[in-house]
């Protein structure tokens, strides 16, 4: 039996808290990206970069780039880890259910939740999203040709989730090794995300890492078109498909996702962009990344009852993903979300 799997611009590169590494990915960013020119930076342009908890009001030296220090300012978090404990308690979520959230407003250039955003996670296929990445990095640097081959592959890998076609990509790119030495140099700010192997037979990829914090980072360089064929990007992103943040939810019809899910017995993940309308028509793009991992869950013995507990937890997500909507809507429109469906209820209480 397969491994289930679902199917269906200014940012905050965050730099990590050491000083060192701080001082590395400015020069990786003068050095390395602006030399290659998979990205453009100029002092006018608007970049987001990892964003550090606590405030540090320090710059790389000479990387062109400008980094932000906010940190999360807003209830919504707190709002979030209250609803969380409350599933728990209720058993909804069992103890070893390990939650990560990340939810970036683009349109405000603010984070709203980092909730173990930078705890690595398996990724599942997530990281689909990365081997997209390095294979239109090598299409840009003219390594490969983006043939109509390449380009259904890449639209089965993200559409349909086909573990083949992933598979096969990566043949391309000559292994995973290879893939991960590609995002290691070129991209160093995804420093929590690793790929290290194939997707094996039945899908049971438990090896390849990543965290909601990069996969924030991925969404909103790709959404400023700081990555190679951003657009094109978007729209195998934006291929009808199943998700989680969208689906089965309340948020209204129009909304539109590019997005990813995830799911091996032991996490189930949804992250992308929903572009979120306004009451005067206006567009309001915001990203979030959800993963739930139980580590026990992969153990032969654990193996009863995937269907179930997937399920449940891609219900939950569905559950935050609507209370970010509801908080979101009233942050850009003044004005409270009230849906029919939970009586404007979300997050266990109004918002």
């Amino acid at each position: 039996m397969a491994e289930l799997e679902d199917t269906v611009h200014d940012s905050k590169l965050e730099f990590p808290e050491s000083p060192a590494r701080r001082k590395f990915l400015g020069y990786a960013f003068g050095k390395f990206l602006t030399g290659f020119g998979a990205f453009k930076y100029t002092n006018g342009q608007r970049v987001i970069g990892r964003q550090n908890k606590q405030k540090n009001t320090s710059q790389p030296q000479n990387s062109g780039v400008r980094t932000s220090t906010a940190p999360v300012n807003s209830p919504l978090e707190a709002r979030m880890d209250a609803f969380i404990k409350e599933k728990r308690a209720s058993g909804f979520l069992k103890q070893t259910d390990e939650i990560s959230v990340t939810v970036y407003d683009i349109t405000k250039n603010n984070k709203y939740a980092s909730i173990n955003e930078d705890k690595k996670r398996m990724a599942a296929s997530t990281i689909k999203d990365f081997v997209m990445l390095a294979m239109f990095h090598q299409i840009k640097s003219q390594q490969i040709n983006y043939t109509p081959r390449i380009k259904q592959l890449l639209e089965n890998s993200i559409q349909h989730s086909s573990n083949i076609a992933t598979n096969n990509l990566m043949k391309f790119l000559g292994g995973p090794s290879r893939i991960q030495n590609i995002l290691a140099t070129y991209y160093p700010f995804f420093n929590e995300t690793k790929v290290v192997e194939y997707i094996p037979p039945q899908g049971r990829t438990y090896r390849n890492i990543t965290s909601t914090h990069d996969l924030s980072i991925f969404y909103n360089q790709m959404w400023h078109n700081n990555l190679p064929y951003s657009a094109e990007m978007r729209r195998i992103l934006n291929l009808p498909k199943k998700d989680r943040l969208f689906d089965g939810t309340c948020i209204p019809k129009g909304t539109r996702v590019l997005n990813k899910t995830g799911t091996v017995y032991g996490l189930v993940a949804d992250s992308g962009i929903l572009i979120m309308k306004g009451n005067k028509g206006d567009s309001h793009p915001y990203i979030v990344n959800v993963i739930i991992e139980d580590k026990t869950k992969p153990h032969a013995r654990n193996r009863k009852g995937a269907g179930s507990w997937t399920r449940r937890r891609s219900d939950f997500i569905r559950e935050l993903s609507e209370g970010v909507y509801d908080y979101l809507y009233k942050a850009h429109t003044g004005m409270p979300y009230h849906c029919k469906q939970h009586n404007g209820v979300h997050f266990g209480g109004r918002q």
